[in-house]
C-alpha cells in the first residue's frame, strides 16, 4: 500500500469551497476510482494538508487522470482556488492509525 501526503496553499475565501470540493472529490475517488481514502488537516501555517492511502502510485494517477478527463467538473487547483506546494509518496510499513469511529473519548471535540 502507499500513502501521499499532500499540501495546499488555498485563500482565505477559497477554504470552504476547497475543502467541500476535497470531500466530494476524494468520496466520488474512493467509490469510482480505488481510493482508499483521505484525511484533510488544517496545518499551523494554515496550509490544507491531506493523507491519502493508494494500492499504487500508478492507481492514484489513473485515478486523477480519468477524474480530470472532464473538463466542466470543479477542481479547485484546475480553478485557481488552490496551489499545490508538496506531495510526498510513503510506503505504509506498519499501521496502527485508530479508525475514528473507535476513538476513545478523549479524542473528541469539546
Amino acid at each position: 500500500m502507499k500513502a501521499a501526503i499532500y499540501r495546499w496553499r488555498v485563500k482565505p475565501e477559497d477554504e470552504e469551497y476547497f475543502a467541500r470540493r476535497w470531500h466530494e472529490i476524494t468520496e466520488d475517488i474512493m467509490a469510482r476510482h480505488g481510493g482508499g481514502g483521505s484525511r484533510l488537516h488544517r496545518a499551523e501555517n494554515g496550509d490544507f494538508v491531506a493523507y491519502a492511502r493508494w494500492p499504487s502510485r500508478a492507481a492514484r494517477d489513473k485515478a486523477f487522470a480519468d477524474y480530470s478527463k472532464d473538463p466542466d467538473r470543479a477542481i479547485p487547483q484546475r480553478e485557481g482556488k488552490a496551489e499545490l506546494i508538496e506531495e510526498i509518496w510513503l510506503d505504509v510499513l506498519d499501521d496502527l492509525l485508530i479508525p475514528e469511529a473507535e476513538l476513545p473519548e478523549r479524542f473528541r471535540a469539546r
